[in-house]
């Protein structure tokens, strides 16, 4: 998709919304929109769509494995792989190449092992990035001479190899095995030139500390390796490390260009922070880089678009409706157009003023005028709206209507209203979807069951649920 490859959130839902209109979407285009959240950072959001995924491929489930080790959730990234060999599909070699990716980063080398043994026993191919990522994870984990012979045997004169290997021995504390390999003769026709390309390459992989590392030590002069890493930095949410970059580069006397300009603006724009947005723009025309280029334009307009939403949401967090719904107007009137968690500020507030036509005009509106897709975060909102409303009924239509698989948030936010407004009939069916969902988990919904009925003078029932968690070897946790 366009989308995924350009990060483009907001088209990205749009899109969404139109297929989800159309009807019975197939796997591919859904894993599709798995890959595009994912690249949008919204693992989520990427996690939710894979859910509703029936019938998952190895396509689909890499998809989502590579999404989480790529926003450095590595640990659920694993679970999945698990889950994925638990289903009886096998993996493929760029299943495996975020598997040992992610095992580089726990520094876990007895499972990256195990994976490199896989390969082996399976014949899957080595390409260059399976190579990269084995190469890389035995030098993280200190196993140098296992790097080495897979680099010897398997590289074929392969600069994103040849960078790896480099990067390993200067950071295991061997710079003179590093120089000699970089002066080696066999790779005279390697450019150095190409360490940016192999910065590119470990930023979207996820490993940013290797992206740093080749930026400090053979790319320091390189104004397009100082807009790489910056915009690295921008798109992966250390926003404050991008901006200490770019007056790192204003003291070291280099001149930034209009790429420079687009990914510091862009970094204002993610923090809300239109103040040094504004000093940023002056220094754009003050240097002639403006000059009508799209993508600053583009990203100044980003500038301004946060701090709309960033004043209309600390609003709307602090009960202030009248307010939020003046602002946001006025935003609309000047033309731009708010985000979805703009509207999870607003609906919390029309939450907690019991404002219930006002929440569902804003969520007919993100959905039907903006088209976005309603995340779980949206749907908890407007169940919480309702349940404490009293309007429960309508709260469990709505949750029966849902286009994704409600969550415990879901289910947590109708069981409160259900207490306030004592439906413990209704609150039990609550109670059951929950256990239903974590049917493993501790004792805590076997606790909420029994308050329930005891609450209700089902003392009978009470006693039952107890015994029944004691039975299961569950115990009551103390804050509980």
């Amino acid at each position: 998709m366009a989308c995924s490859e350009l990060c483009d959130i907001v088209e990205g839902r749009t899109l969404h919304c139109y297929i989800v209109k159309g009807g019975n979407p197939d796997s591919l285009v859904l894993t599709g929109l798995v890959d595009m959240y994912a690249k949008c950072g919204k693992v989520e959001s990427s996690h939710d769509v894979f859910d509703g995924i029936s019938d998952r491929n190895v396509v689909c489930w890499t998809s989502m494995i590579v999404g989480y080790v790529h926003n450095d959730c590595v640990e659920e990234g694993l679970v999945l792989f698990s889950r994925m060999r638990d289903a009886l599909v096998e993996g493929n070699k760029y299943t495996l190449v975020s598997v040992v990716i992610a095992f580089a980063k726990l520094r876990a080398l007895h499972q990256g092992k195990w994976v490199h043994r896989y390969v082996i026993k399976n014949e899957i191919e080595l390409n260059s990035y399976l190579v990269t990522a084995l190469v890389d994870m035995y030098m993280k984990c200190g196993v140098i001479a296992e790097a080495r012979v897979i680099f010897d045997e398997l590289s074929a004169n392969d600069f994103v190899t040849w960078t790896a290997i480099i990067v390993g021995y200067s950071q295991c504390g061997y710079p003179d095995e590093a120089l000699k390999l970089f002066t080696d003769e066999k790779w005279k026709g390697t450019l150095p030139n190409s360490i940016t390309l192999s910065m590119d390459m470990y930023v979207k992989c996820g490993a940013m500390e290797n992206a740093r590392y080749l930026f400090e030590n053979f790319s320091h002069d390189d104004v397009i390796a100082w807009n790489s890493l910056s915009s690295a930095y921008s798109s992966n949410g250390s926003a404050n490390e991008g901006l200490m970059l770019f007056h790192r580069l204003r003291s070291e006397h280099l001149q930034p260009d209009e790429f420079t300009m687009v990914s510091v603006l862009s970094i204002c724009a993610s923090l809300g922070n239109h103040r040094v947005g504004s000093s940023f723009h002056a220094f754009t025309i003050k240097e002639g880089l403006l000059s009508s280029n799209l993508y600053v334009d583009t990203a100044l307009v980003n500038v301004n678009a946060v701090t709309w939403n960033s004043m209309i949401s600390g609003y709307a967090m602090h009960g202030d409706c009248r307010n939020t719904f003046t602002l946001l107007n006025d935003m609309i009137r000047e033309s731009f157009e708010p985000n979805d968690i703009i509207f999870s500020s607003i609906l919390s507030a029309c939450s907690h003023r019991g404002m219930i036509e006002e929440g569902w005009k804003f969520f007919y509106t993100m959905c039907e005028t903006y088209r976005f897709v309603p995340s779980m975060k949206h749907y908890t909102c407007m169940v919480d709206l309702l349940a404490r409303a009293g309007r429960l009924k309508e709260a469990l239509d709505f949750i029966e209507n849902m286009l994704i698989k409600p969550d415990i948030s879901v289910f947590g936010a109708f069981l409160h209203g259900c207490g306030i407004h004592n439906r413990f009939d209704l609150g039990e069916v609550a109670v059951r979807k929950m256990m239903e969902l974590h049917p493993h988990h501790d004792a805590c919904y076997y606790v909420l069951m029994s308050n329930l009925y005891a609450s209700d003078g089902r003392w009978s029932q009470a006693y039952q649920t107890t015994e029944l968690m004691k039975s299961k070897g569950l115990n009551k946790s103390p804050w509980v």
